[in-house]
């Protein structure tokens, strides 16, 4: 409870400011390109709006669990970034309107938050844009078409971010716009030098967006590939030490976290985090008994990475609920591994019915309030109950 209450704090103190700031940037812009009464209390008031239902959007769209890159609680780094596009909003009405670098913000506001939430935004600051440049509508429909564009191919990439194909089709996109809106209704004839603008554009757009995407990979989407390297290697110091201490234990975490790792890839979930939980759901054994007392002590320790610690959490600790999918794959994987060593135990050479026993675990945990009010759906459940069977051969290994 403590824990979700801080969460609400943070989330409308980092909002309020946000909404607040929010208005007097179009309050003083409007001073600033010297907008009449009538005009200025219409920016600011378009622009709270907007602001209000893009802090409804990140709010439910957290709740439902849709953001496209882990950008749940994440307050102050999506309140800055939208604030900072707001900003930029201001000044590019200075540029020609072919040369807005508007694909940039609208694809920035999507990976910082998710598609809707990411839209909502893009056309906030695209309308303070036009409104303060006096400017068509076609042209925030050109920059609103091409921005949701952006937004649609790069809310599709998964954790290798290879981002040279929505690149392409982008800034392909944008190009038609900007032609069919602006170039095409010029009364002038066709020439070279029209395309120049729009030419500096494309380019422009495109350096900016490999250089923040290069940065947003690095600090979020990669921000924790080495340090999960280190610990999920088999060899790593606190996995030689459960060896040390219990082979039983040892070889137990390391089936766990094949099955684990195997089960979140093709689930698609975060198989670093919950390779890393499967390996080290015991290891307060270390210092005694497992507690999560004595496992927060070790994850702090040896500095694993925030969300492994969330689902170590989530996992040993008594007192949590177990919400998140990967926490629910180590516990599947666990009681699997756990069942078959046991039947072993009684019987090296028993003949085990591998499918039977996957179904009856699953059928027992399915009668427990366990896993009620959870991220994973049944359709999950079900794939990952095809995949345990899938891997009949590797349980001859337990033996």
């Amino acid at each position: 409870m403590g824990k979700d209450k801080n969460k609400t704090i943070k989330r409308i103190v980092f909002f309020g400011l946000m909404f607040a700031v929010s208005g007097a940037i179009a309050w003083i812009a409007s001073i600033l390109y010297g907008k009449n009464t009538e005009m200025l209390l219409r920016n600011v008031v378009m622009i709270l709006a907007g602001s209000g239902i893009v802090i409804f959007s990140y709010s439910m769209e957290e709740i439902e669990h849709r953001f496209i890159y882990r950008n749940e609680g994440k307050y102050m780094r999506f309140s800055l970034m939208y604030l900072f596009s707001l900003g930029a909003a201001v000044f590019l009405p200075l540029l020609p309107v072919t040369g807005w670098p508007f694909l940039v913000i609208f694809v920035l506001l999507g990976v910082f938050s998710d598609g809707v939430t990411g839209l909502v935004a893009g056309s906030a600051c695209l309308l303070l844009s036009v409104n303060l440049a006096g400017g068509s509508f076609s042209v925030f429909w050109l920059y609103f078409i091409s921005g949701a564009a952006g937004i649609l191919v790069f809310s599709m990439l998964n954790d290798e971010f290879k981002v040279g194909l929505p690149m392409f089709i982008s800034l392909s996109v944008l190009m038609l716009c900007l032609t069919a809106n602006v170039i095409l209704m010029s009364q002038s004839r066709l020439s070279v030098a029209q395309f120049t603008i729009p030419g500096i554009n494309l380019i422009v757009c495109c350096i900016l967006l490999l250089v923040s995407l290069k940065l947003f990979s690095t600090a979020v989407i990669h921000r924790n590939r080495e340090k999960y390297m280190e610990i999920n290697d088999p060899e790593f110091p606190l996995l030689v030490q459960l060896k040390d201490m219990s082979k039983e234990e040892y070889y137990h975490a390391i089936h766990t976290a094949y099955l684990s790792d195997r089960i979140a890839r093709r689930l698609g979930l975060d198989d670093a985090a919950a390779k890393a939980c499967a390996y080290y759901h015991r290891i307060g054994i270390l210092k005694g008994e497992n507690t999560w007392e004595n496992v927060a002590s070790i994850c702090s320790e040896y500095h694993f990475p925030a969300n492994t610690r969330r689902i170590l959490k989530e996992y040993v600790d008594d007192s949590e609920k177990i919400v998140s999918k990967e926490t629910i794959v180590v516990l599947f994987a666990d009681t699997i591994v756990s069942s078959i060593l046991y039947l072993l135990e009684k019987d090296s050479r028993a003949e085990l019915d591998y499918e039977q026993i996957i179904d009856t675990v699953f059928q027992k945990k399915l009668e427990t309030d366990e896993l009620w009010e959870n991220e994973i759906s049944l359709a999950q459940i079900r794939a990952m109950r095809r995949i345990f069977i899938e891997e009949k051969l590797y349980y001859d290994f337990l033996r």
